[in-house]
């Protein structure tokens, strides 16, 4: 069928019943992981929950599996893309997600020493990564960082916690104990996290926070804060008077008449 997505484990002792079912779990979600990375880079207008990347069927070809997806045209479209890149080596357009779904996919391969083979329902070998294989590893920027945020949820044996920043991103950090134990008082409070971070030096965005400090995030009432900026530096805006005034008049004119 023209309009699906596949990749066929081909080796040696891989056939269905003989690999363990957390590994197969791990390629299907590394596939749509990867379907839906390219698919949102592609379209940046479409949603990550709006894509289904749906398994639908195995067959005993090795182990071949197959995918039918919504959004169908623009999410074949840059699959097909994705293939071809991986085919020509070419890792440098494919999206950090890609990246990791494939270094899955071919620790995979040199796991079970098979190949696998990257297709959809317009060639069933688009692309195809081998035991020799090697996909880029990440390179990362790290150092020191404040970051404004709301605690979700914390917890775990080894405690984490899923902080949404304040432009709806969403990261799960290491915490200390004793730091975890305080952020559990804080759910859902604006907080100051000071931590370790690592960015992904292609994209920048985060890859991992550490945090080691928390510090409430005062929410003062904007006007007593103007004023507050008003004494501290009234000194240096001679003549201005009331500086809520002022600052309600450069949002009402636009400006400062001379």
């Amino acid at each position: 069928m023209e309009d699906e997505l596949s990749i066929r484990l081909q080796g040696e002792g891989v056939k269905p019943g003989l690999i363990r079912s957390k590994e197969i779990a791990e390629i299907l979600e590394a596939v749509e992981e990867m379907a839906i990375a390219e698919a949102i880079k592609f379209d940046p207008t479409l949603h990550r929950d709006e894509i289904i990347v749906g398994f639908y069927a195995i067959e005993d070809k090795s182990i071949g599996l197959r995918f039918k997806t919504t959004f169908t045209a623009t999410v074949l479209s840059a699959f097909v893309s994705a293939a071809q890149a991986v085919e020509k080596q070419d890792f440098e357009s494919l999206t950090p997600q890609s990246l990791n779904s494939l270094r899955l996919i071919s620790g995979f391969s040199k796991k079970h020493s098979c190949n696998a083979i990257i297709g959809s329902g317009l060639s069933e070998e688009l692309a195809t990564i081998t035991p020799n294989t090697v996909i880029p590893s990440p390179t990362f920027i790290s150092g020191r960082t404040e970051v404004l945020g709301r605690v979700i949820r914390v917890g775990g044996k080894t405690p984490k916690a899923m902080i949404e920043l304040v432009d709806g991103t969403t990261l799960y950090c290491e915490v200390p104990e004793d730091i975890a134990k305080e952020l559990g008082h804080r759910l859902y409070s604006l907080a100051k996290f000071e931590g370790y971070a690592k960015w992904d030096s292609k994209t920048l965005d985060f890859e991992d926070l550490k945090i080691y400090s928390v510090k409430e995030f005062p929410n003062d009432d904007p006007t007593l804060v103007l004023r507050e900026i008003g004494s501290l530096v009234g000194n240096y805006l001679g003549g201005m008077g009331d500086v809520v005034e002022f600052v309600s008049t450069l949002r009402n004119d636009g400006g400062v008449e001379e």
